[in-house]
């Protein structure tokens, strides 16, 4: 990862949570990764990704899930299970997967913001919680208000293009990572894929291996 694009921090108290706004499994894992990150000192980078254009580069068109029916409804059987373990809201979306770019700039553009993981979880909740169409502006722009930030500041720097080229970028990076899901956790340049895999990420961190 190009330390020039997120701020440095000592390795051994640092994980990268590579996510995808229309990945369950992501909110999952954005929405409590502060709280036991917290708990260990650790530094939690949130770095967004178009999931759909790794999918493109692995030769998928889509989610594998729509591939696979069973598979697709043990999902959401799965995250409705995690989110009543986690205490998440949690109500499955009509839509499934949803585009994104929108709220994925705002968190590019913004990454270093104090308010970036508090956005996330909103964006998540509006989509997996309330069923919200977080591909629509208005309801990003709802989103920002409530959180007394100013659409009118935020919108035009993440629509820049300097935005869109980095998200570009950052996604470009996470394929060369070899991530092909989301979420994924990067620790001393190991891989954890899913949100079941915090814990151990977390561990690994603290263990300091490379």
């Amino acid at each position: 990862m190009d330390s020039q694009l997120f701020g440095a921090c000592p390795l051994n108290k640092q994980i990268d949570l590579y996510f995808d706004f229309s990945s369950p499994y992501s909110y999952l894992a954005v929405a409590r990764v502060d709280k036991l990150a917290a708990a260990h000192e650790i530094k939690v980078r949130l770095i967004p990704v178009v999931l759909g254009a790794i999918f493109n580069r692995l030769g998928w068109q889509s989610s594998p899930f729509l591939a696979q029916p069973r598979k697709l409804a043990y999902m959401w059987q799965d995250v409705k299970r995690q989110a009543k373990k986690y205490s998440l809201e949690f109500e499955q979306p009509t839509q499934f997967p949803i585009g994104s770019i929108l709220p994925a700039r705002i968190a590019t553009a913004f990454s270093d913001a104090p308010w970036l993981h508090d956005f996330c979880v909103q964006v998540f909740k509006a989509y997996f919680a309330r069923n919200k169409d977080i591909s629509n502006p208005e309801t990003i722009e709802k989103i920002l208000k409530q959180m007394d930030l100013d659409p009118q500041e935020i919108l035009p720097r993440a629509s820049s293009q300097e935005t869109k080229d980095r998200l570009k970028l950052i996604t470009e990076q996470a394929d060369d990572l070899q991530i092909f899901g989301a979420p994924t956790f990067i620790v001393h340049d190991q891989l954890f894929w899913g949100d079941d895999r915090l814990e151990d990420a977390i561990e690994f961190c603290l263990r300091g291996e490379h």
